[in-house]
């Protein structure tokens, strides 16, 4: 982590930008030249079926992650995404378990102004707190309207406190009655229910209107950020990426940026955002990169991420804040076959790394 003093009271200097980048680290600019990414080799993994390696971030000298996963198939083949572990890796030594989360699902994790650990839980459908020491959950909120929430995927948090976050129905439980959910449509559909929440520092939560201004988005929503001025709210999904102005907690004037399907975003001290997406199949079972866009969305490189089935997330971390942490999952299984990637099969999820010349933020 770096830490330096705080600007004065007049000087418009976000919280977290002070926190993460040095002084004039926005003016940086960031080289992609010979940078390329390169698989992590002592990656374990505990499931028989998927891994999916997700919600990476940075804190205190290591990098935690989520691993959901299941050992059992559905009549589809497809194997869910039921369990989960948070992982930490310092490193140079091996990954352990840090926290068995199996009944709820952790996906999505990041760090609030205080330090605090803020993950987002797939099967019981809430965003919670997660002390540091003692690993006690505390949750912040799961329902709306007496509805509890899908399956909340990604968040972000703004330098107020304020969370927000996607709620898909990627994993939503199928032993729990539907009705009692926020909803939302088959795979394609647009039909109103998944969302995107913002819930403020005190803990009210509200919808924004990204899907009422997007309707596309109302098909699996998934990553989110916030620009580095935090003036807009950046949402990706199955139907692609858009920025939203973002004023009082409310967002105007959607931009679509991207039309292929979008997984993670991260951000760099820059300015700069990285999307996990896809350009050759609408599956998304080869080709997977990383994007990069500038400040002004237009895009100025691409990393490879090879042989992955679906590249999911973004983070930056090391000592400087510039080693760029990238994951993936794997479901070895397309119906009776090995999935292919490529012309090979699929290497296991995992986790990518790289050095860049720029600094960026932990999740």
């Amino acid at each position: 982590m770096i830490n330096f003093v705080a600007a004065a009271h007049d000087e418009q200097v976000d919280t977290a930008n002070v926190k993460y980048c040095s002084t004039n680290s926005d003016q940086v600019q960031l080289d992609l030249s010979d940078v390329s990414l390169t698989r992590e080799q002592n990656i374990p993994l505990v499931y028989q079926g998927t891994n999916n390696v997700e919600g990476p971030l940075w804190h205190d000298g290591a990098l935690y992650y989520s691993n959901l996963g299941s050992h059992q198939p559905n009549e589809r083949g497809f194997i869910l995404s039921n369990q989960s572990t948070i992982w930490r890796w310092v490193p140079g030594t091996k990954p352990q378990v840090w926290l068995d989360d199996t009944l709820a699902g952790t996906n999505g994790l990041a760090i609030d102004s205080k330090d605090n650990l803020v993950a987002t839980r797939q099967l019981d459908g809430s965003i919670v707190y997660i002390d540091w020491q003692s690993k006690k959950i505390t949750p912040i909120v799961s329902h709306y309207e007496d509805k509890r929430f899908n399956s909340p995927n990604d968040l972000t948090i703004a330098d107020d406190n304020s969370i927000f976050f996607t709620d898909p129905n990627w994993n939503t439980p199928s032993n729990i009655d539907v009705t009692l959910t926020q909803g939302g449509g088959e795979p394609g559909s647009q039909v109103p229910g998944q969302r995107i929440y913002r819930v403020s520092a005190d803990g009210k939560v509200n919808p924004t209107l990204v899907t009422e201004l997007v309707p596309a988005l109302r098909d699996k929503p998934n990553g989110i950020t916030l620009s580095l001025d935090q003036k807009q709210l950046i949402v990706g999904g199955i139907a692609g990426l858009w920025a939203f102005e973002l004023k009082s907690g409310r967002v105007s004037k959607p931009k679509q940026i991207l039309n292929t399907p979008i997984d993670g975003l991260g951000k760099d001290c820059s300015g700069n955002i990285y999307v996990t997406t896809t350009r050759k199949s609408a599956t998304r079972n080869d080709d997977q990169l990383v994007v990069v866009l500038n400040k002004n969305y237009d895009e100025i490189g691409v990393l490879t991420v090879p042989g992955i089935h679906i590249v999911t997330n973004i983070a930056f971390g090391g000592e400087d804040g510039r080693t760029l942490y990238v994951t993936g999952l794997t479901d070895p299984l397309d119906g009776s076959k090995v999935r292919q990637c490529g012309d090979a099969a699929c290497l296991s999820a995992g986790i990518y790394s790289t050095r860049l010349n720029v600094q960026g933020f932990p999740y």
